[in-house]
């Protein structure tokens, strides 16, 4: 895969639509809210996508209402979305109504963080030139993220941001190694018990050849026990990791 595209492959997710309250970085209490079953199935996520477009629609001014929705919207497009151009379109709701939710709230957390994840996985679908000129922006949303809360989601935000360091080129774009490596350390302390940051890492560490970090990397995420309430994207992290292991191994039976 081409090196400029591959910075905008992420793997991230999380979030469900709740009608409990609960606090809008809490992702353990959101979970468990009781109906994380729901997206386990496409008819069950439509039914939250319906679910909570009522709830845009009957409040423009909703802040937790548009973050929420923009999560859906990624969550359909990137597990259950099969064509390119349904896919398109809803990662491009992920980073409309993330951006609508910026609007509402600037210091929201949330927000900036799915932002900073529609603009990337919209520029995926819309092609490489896309990728190139959305780099710098979807760094700023990681960094927004990260100095409103370090600790937030279990060091994704650190880990897009190496990603985005690690795959943008330098010179004509933000690419910069040190910051890359500065921040898989701050990926790894912030989400030292959560598989999909060691899956982007491990990533990175396959661009950089560096074969025996990675085979690390994808070691430790698949020891970790399968989250039942996230049975869809870590089953699909775990096959991703599974594949990449494979590459892994062979590169370093050539040694």
């Amino acid at each position: 895969m081409n090196r400029g595209k591959t910075v905008f492959v992420f793997v991230i997710v999380f979030f469900i639509i709740s009608s409990v309250s609960y606090t809008e970085d809490d992702i353990d209490d959101l979970l468990l809210s009781g109906i994380a079953d729901k997206r386990k199935t496409e008819q069950g996520l439509l039914e939250l996508l319906d679910e909570s477009k009522l709830k845009v629609e009957a409040d423009p001014q909703d802040y937790d209402a548009h973050w929420m929705y923009a999560v859906l919207c990624y969550f359909y497009g990137d597990f259950y979305a099969t064509d390119h151009n349904t896919k398109k379109h809803y990662f491009t709701l992920c980073k409309d109504y993330a951006d609508k939710a910026v609007h509402i709230k600037a210091t929201g957390v949330a927000a900036h963080y799915w932002l900073g994840v529609g603009m990337a996985k919209w520029a995926e679908y819309n092609g490489i030139i896309y990728s190139l000129f959305t780099a710098d922006d979807i760094l700023n949303e990681m960094t927004i993220v990260i100095n409103l809360d370090p600790n937030f989601f279990k060091g994704m935000p650190w880990a897009i941001r190496a990603t985005v360091y690690a795959f943008a080129p330098a010179g004509i774009s933000v690419g910069d190694t040190d910051k890359a490596k500065v921040d898989i350390q701050k990926a790894l302390f912030y989400g030292k018990d959560y598989r999909q940051t060691y899956q982007l890492i491990a990533d990175i560490y396959v661009a950089w050849s560096e074969w025996e970090k990675a085979e690390e990397m994808i070691e430790v995420a698949l020891a970790f026990p399968l989250n039942p309430l996230m049975e869809v994207e870590e089953r699909d992290c775990v096959r991703k990791l599974e594949v990449q292991k494979q590459r892994v191994a062979k590169e370093l039976v050539k040694r």
